[in-house]
């Protein structure tokens, strides 16, 4: 049984999209655990969060292994979808100071562990010597980095290329971001995806995956020397989009802890997109699902 340490803040979400208002947990963290769950992996998930809302903690499955970091307050996000374009979302945001320290990491029995997984949603979630102890630790590093694009105007939440994003990709082993966030990460948005993943890759990453809402998503493979274009599997309907790239990080990473084959890993993580993607809140499929969305469309 493959071992994860997933880390990243909880958070309380509202979701606003077609004229509704939905209240709830949320966090990568959160959709992490459940996909990973799903697919009957070890996982210890170590959380940022305000002591005050520890019940948001009941809301993970019960095989979970929950490590929370009290801190004075949870990070609060606002999603709002104006249309039925999942790519298409406006964000407000409340984020206190809560970051993960070294001092956290080091109590962690890392021998017990096959891979991490790192999820940031502010600049401050994770600093760059935390970041670089989890890379010491030997184990394959998964970086989703939009929280280190994230900044807030106001409680607007805007973009910003990430200062010395050399150090921090140094540290990664697999990077994922979106089409958006691949523009400026490096501050230059005329770029094809294709130079975007070689150019990031070259600082670290051996595998880049860049995905792209409905229209896929692209890999490309440092080993290899090669790009791969997945496909986005239609979905039966497009309930709640939140989560789609916290589900496809988790289940490319559990797929890559099985095969070497870039290619294999981003199908079986679109697929497990899709399926999200048809139910409200987190991954509630499993392993026999996937599979016969995969013979629907693929076999």
């Amino acid at each position: 049984m493959v071992k994860f340490l997933i880390m990243g803040p909880v958070t309380r979400d509202t979701i606003l999209k077609s004229g509704s208002t939905c209240k709830g947990i949320g966090g990568p963290v959160y959709y992490q655990a459940a996909v990973l769950s799903a697919l009957k992996a070890d996982v210890t998930a170590l959380i940022t969060m305000g002591k005050d809302d520890r019940e948001l903690l009941d809301h993970f499955p019960q095989d979970i292994g929950l490590k929370p970091i009290w801190g004075g307050e949870t990070m609060q996000f606002e999603n709002f979808y104006p249309d039925d374009d999942p790519n298409h979302r406006l964000q407000r945001a409340c984020i206190p100071s809560n970051p993960l320290e070294v001092s956290h990491l080091s109590s962690m029995d890392w021998d017990t562990f096959d891979a991490a997984l790192v999820s940031p949603l502010s600049p401050d979630d994770v600093p760059l010597k935390s970041l670089k102890y989890i890379s010491n630790q030997g184990l394959p590093v998964y970086l989703g980095v939009q929280g280190y694009l994230r900044h807030l105007d106001g409680q607007k939440v805007v973009l910003k290329p990430l200062s010395n994003y050399n150090k921090f990709l140094s540290c990664v082993d697999f990077l994922f971001l979106d089409e958006v966030e691949a523009g400026v990460i490096i501050g230059d948005s005329s770029l094809s995806l294709d130079e975007i993943s070689r150019r990031l890759s070259l600082l670290g990453p051996g595998e880049v995956i860049i995905t792209q809402g409905d229209r896929g998503s692209l890999i490309y493979s440092s080993d290899q020397d090669d790009v791969w274009n997945i496909p986005a599997f239609p979905s039966k309907e497009r309930v709640d989009p939140t989560g789609l790239g916290d589900s496809y990080l988790a289940a490319y990473a559990f797929r890559r802890q099985e095969t070497s084959d870039p290619h294999e890993c981003g199908i079986f993580a679109s697929l497990v997109s899709s399926l999200k993607l048809e139910k409200k809140g987190a991954f509630q499929g499993d392993r026999e699902l996937i599979e016969n969305k995969r013979a629907h469309f693929i076999e």
